[in-house]
């Protein structure tokens, strides 16, 4: 019984000490508080204090020097953490994220590893959520960022206390997390390759939240693919709803075309341009529309379409989150692209 208390105020004090790491009041290279300080502070014995700061020294979060004190070492190392448990993270959740869920949990289910779906707060930092499932004693995540910024330093810090992470569908999180994503490059060039107009007349329809890495760089490819094509961004909103001011925008975009593609950066996007011009494209019979990432009905529709495979996104998430468990200190960030296929 003894024993299980002191594991206890160790732990106790590690993660006190662990979260004033976290905030960057102990910042990296930069000493802590001596031990009769820690031991004042709260109030806990020197002994306690001593054994704490030997289990943290273990794990490289400081450095003990003799006669200079402890000062804090980040490092971006793969942790090693029983994969028991996986949060799956997200600011919020809709049908493609949702099929994602469905295929990560058949990973997880596989691997005798339970799997919690984590909807960040609309007010909340993603890094201070992630934290809070830290303090929980989850230490494995996938992270799928949509529409939230990263902040890097605390990605780090987290890493540095003991967090593995993985992020779906964007690589912000680079060098602190692996990123797993669409390659966007290849979906809008076999897009482009899969029908061929006279003339070459092309409109890109997408997102104007040019802070969501997917966004910029599906826009990008097709520029750089189709230098003389139109580009037409639409407000971006979480919900995914376009309003009837930017669909008379495109209208009037795709008019100008004597004939042509629609490519789509988004399925959300190709749904509400099929759904709203269909009769006048039914007409003319001289449009198709591309898109990355499927919509409910789109086979009513003249539309290609490239899919994600979740499949293999979750079975190369779920190989990274072991082996940044098994790698420690030889692990290192990396991307990974996964290619899309054209199924309509």
């Amino acid at each position: 019984m003894g024993n299980e208390m002191n594991e206890l105020r160790y732990l106790d004090l590690k993660n006190a000490l662990c979260e004033k790491i976290y905030e960057g009041i102990y910042k990296d290279g930069k000493k802590i508080p001596s031990e009769r300080q820690l031991s004042t502070d709260y109030e806990v014995s020197r002994i306690t204090v001593r054994k704490t700061l030997e289990l943290m020294e273990k794990e490289n979060l400081i450095v003990r020097e003799v006669g200079n004190g402890t000062r804090v070492t980040l490092k971006n190392y793969g942790n090693e953490n029983p994969l028991d448990v996986v949060a799956l993270t997200a600011p919020s959740r809709n049908p493609f994220f949702a099929n994602f869920i469905a295929e990560f949990q058949k990973q997880a289910w596989k691997k005798n590893t339970l799997l919690l779906y984590v909807e960040v707060p609309e007010r909340a930092t993603l890094e201070d959520c992630l934290y809070r499932l830290y303090t929980r004693n989850i230490r494995n995540v996938v992270v799928w960022q949509d529409d939230q910024t990263v902040d890097r330093e605390k990605l780090l810090r987290l890493r540095s206390i003991g967090m593995n992470m993985v992020f779906f569908d964007a690589d912000d999180a680079l060098p602190y997390a692996d990123a797993v994503f669409l390659d966007n490059v290849d979906a809008v060039k076999s897009l482009l390759k899969s029908v061929e107009f006279p003339g070459e007349n092309y409109l890109y329809v997408g997102w104007d939240n040019r802070s969501i890495s997917n966004v910029r760089k599906r826009e990008a490819a097709f520029t750089e693919n189709c230098p003389d094509g139109g580009v037409v961004r639409i407000p971006w909103r979480r919900d995914r709803k376009i309003e009837e001011e930017s669909v008379k925008r495109v209208k009037e975009e795709i008019q100008k075309m004597p004939q042509g593609m629609i490519v789509c950066g988004a399925g959300e996007i190709a749904q509400r341009i099929s759904e709203s011009l269909w009769e006048m494209m039914s007409q003319e019979k001289k449009y198709i529309i591309g898109t990355i990432d499927d919509f409910d009905g789109s086979d009513r529709y003249p539309v290609k379409v490239c899919v994600q495979n979740l499949r293999e996104s979750a079975r190369k998430i779920y190989q990274r989150l072991e082996e940044q468990s098994e790698l420690g200190s030889g692990w290192k960030a990396e991307s990974y692209l996964i290619r899309g296929e054209i199924i309509k």
